[in-house]
């Protein structure tokens, strides 16, 4: 095909590609139009609702425009873009259907990995009916790989170009991942034919003296006539927005979360850890949990945080991506992956916690180290949880950040107290989160935590004993308004009746009016996460344009769900919330 043809040669020739996420259609007309004059390939990358219009806005304007359309991982999202007019197709990973669509319509495609190279060209081949021979002098556009990532982090991964070119000689490979100025040399030394692929690259589009002078440097470097020891400009974790397939098609409001994100081992229900032979493995975390709902229930959500660079790291980006979790400013980060052992109680048995998470990847983050505004420019929300700062003095400088950018932007913020007594002592949490409180538009907390925190306490409320008095807690609400200028506060309620059985409610007070919820018996499959699905679901509820106290009955039906539900993240549909919340409580069979 002539097309595929053009595009291996420019690939072959220029050796540099730009990755866009837009914002916009004319984003990529703007950076085609800048970048196609200094002889760099635009990769438009699927994860914004404006890439299909940008890719016919460019090739509107330019027919023979040379497009990658990339982060492609479905036959579907493949066809698509080749109907808006790219011209090769790149995934993420090897998906042999993707592959196999592209052999059909002889178009170049780059599967990406670090494991997969052969078993992507030998596939190529049989969709041809061809020996692998064959296909490299027949169809030289399929005879690539693109190694992904480059780089995590302190581990480098492009010595395995060279290794593949032992039985696949000539391999275009396209290195992405981790390519920035200070790891490009390291490529060129390795690899005289590198082609690379980066963000970077399209990161200063808004000035084109400043694009121009950093593709003159890359150029340079790849040709092996740039001074490999000359200073690079400071590096941040760059930030691509991605959007899950929304429910109507259309885009809705973003959210952003920060915070850690953990490994989680539990021993079968009724299994102490101690005696336990096997455990069962999940993700979770306070903020993760948070996204994962609204991003469960179509919104867009965006995590802000640090994984290891092993496989354990790699496991849990896939499974925030698979439940729709923008990962973009998820660093890949020094350290180890923070674990929490569950152990489920039942009856009179309370559950127990033991953590292991010292010296974890998010625990090392420092300022500087994400493009605040980047991810932050556009969201509608912000959510953090007390969790955060307590992990330590840089972790907590590291949030100011992001809560100083969001005040800058007009992001609204919302704030879980998520009070942890090993984590830090009750005088450390309230002179710390005392000072992050004026950037807190929305202050969320459990019926205990702002005694903890702020040493303010439910009058004529026993915790321990499961005796709640909503009136009383109307009255703390206001008080915390009154003390730190809240526009709301949310406060869920729980009242023990067992490990296995709790009743579960939550007031809101919106600056005028205290509402309390429903009350839901609940019979408890497994609780953690309870309270950052009703965080989820009144975040969702706000975005959703609902009134105080409909947001607030939603968000309660999204909390009593999540009991029912093992794991952290809280696996329903803003559908399945709304039946409940209107009084749909039987359990019946849905047929």
């Amino acid at each position: 095909m002539e097309i595929s043809r053009r595009l291996y040669d420019e690939l072959r020739t220029g050796r540099l590609v730009a990755l866009l996420a837009p914002e916009c259609p004319d984003d990529c007309l703007a950076a085609y139009e800048l970048l196609s004059a200094h002889g760099v390939i635009l990769e438009i990358a699927l994860r914004t609702d404006a890439a299909e219009e940008g890719f016919r806005a460019v090739t509107g304007a330019h027919p023979d425009a040379l497009l990658l359309a990339g982060t492609v991982m479905t036959p579907g999202q493949a066809e698509r873009a080749l109907a808006a007019g790219a011209a090769g197709i790149v995934s993420a990973d090897y998906v042999p259907e993707v592959v196999d669509l592209c052999c059909e319509r002889d178009v170049l495609c780059l599967p990406g990995g670090l494991a997969d190279a052969g078993k992507q060209l030998a596939r190529k081949a049989a969709a041809y009916g061809l020996s692998l021979e064959e296909l490299h002098a027949r169809h030289p556009w399929q005879w690539g790989y693109k190694l992904f990532p480059a780089f995590a982090g302190t581990t480098d991964n492009t010595g395995l170009a060279r290794a593949w070119r032992g039985p696949y000689r000539d391999l275009l490979v396209v290195y992405t991942g981790g390519v920035t100025r200070d790891t490009l040399p390291r490529i060129a030394a390795a690899d005289t034919g590198a082609v690379v692929c980066a963000s970077a690259l399209a990161a200063h589009l808004d000035d084109p003296e400043r694009t121009a002078s950093e593709i003159a440097h890359w150029r340079a470097v790849l040709a092996g006539s740039e001074d490999e020891t000359a200073p690079a400009a400071p590096v941040r974790t760059a930030v691509a927005r991605t959007a899950p397939a929304h429910l109507d098609g259309a885009p809705g409001p973003r959210l952003v979360t920060c915070g850690e994100l953990m490994l989680r081992l539990s021993p079968p229900a009724g299994v102490r850890l101690r005696n336990a032979g096997s455990l069962a493995v999940h993700f979770g975390g306070a903020a993760a949990n948070v996204a994962a709902s609204v991003a469960g229930f179509g919104l867009e959500a965006d995590f802000v945080s640090a994984l290891p660079e092993n496989e354990l790291g790699l496991s849990a980006r896939r499974t925030l991506r698979a439940h729709g979790i923008g990962t973009g400013a998820v660093r890949a980060g020094q350290g180890r992956m923070g674990i929490y052992y569950l152990e489920h109680g039942s009856g009179p048995r309370p559950s127990k916690v033991v953590y292991d998470r010292a010296g974890s990847a998010f625990a090392r983050l420092q300022p500087g180290d994400i493009d605040w505004s980047g991810i932050l420019e556009g969201a509608a929300w912000f959510h953090w949880t007390g969790i955060t700062p307590a992990l330590g003095d840089n972790v907590a400088a590291f949030l100011r950040e992001g809560l100083e950018t969001a005040r800058e932007l007009g992001v609204k913020v919302s704030a879980d107290l998520n009070y942890r007594s090993r984590l830090w002592t009750p005088e450390r949490a309230r002179e710390v989160m005392t000072s992050l409180m004026p950037y807190v538009d929305l202050l969320i907390a459990n019926e205990e935590d702002p005694e903890k925190v702020f040493g303010l306490r439910a009058e004529k409320s026993d915790v321990e004993a499961g005796d709640i008095d909503v009136e009383a807690y109307g009255t703390l609400a206001a008080g915390l308004i009154e003390r730190f200028a809240f526009e709301t506060v949310a406060i869920t309620l729980r009242e023990s009746v067992s490990a296995s059985h709790n009743r579960w409610s939550a007031g809101l007070h919106d600056g005028r009016h205290f509402h309390h919820s429903p009350v839901y018996e609940v019979p408890v499959i497994d609780r953690v996460g309870a309270g950052d699905a009703f965080a989820a679901g009144l975040i969702y509820g706000l975005l959703s344009g609902k009134e105080a106290p409909d947001a607030l009955t939603f968000a309660v039906a999204a909390g009593a769900l999540k009991h029912s539900i093992v794991g952290d993240f809280n696996l329903v549909d803003a559908g399945e919330v709304a039946r409940l919340a209107a009084g749909s409580a039987s359990g019946r069979v849905i047929r």
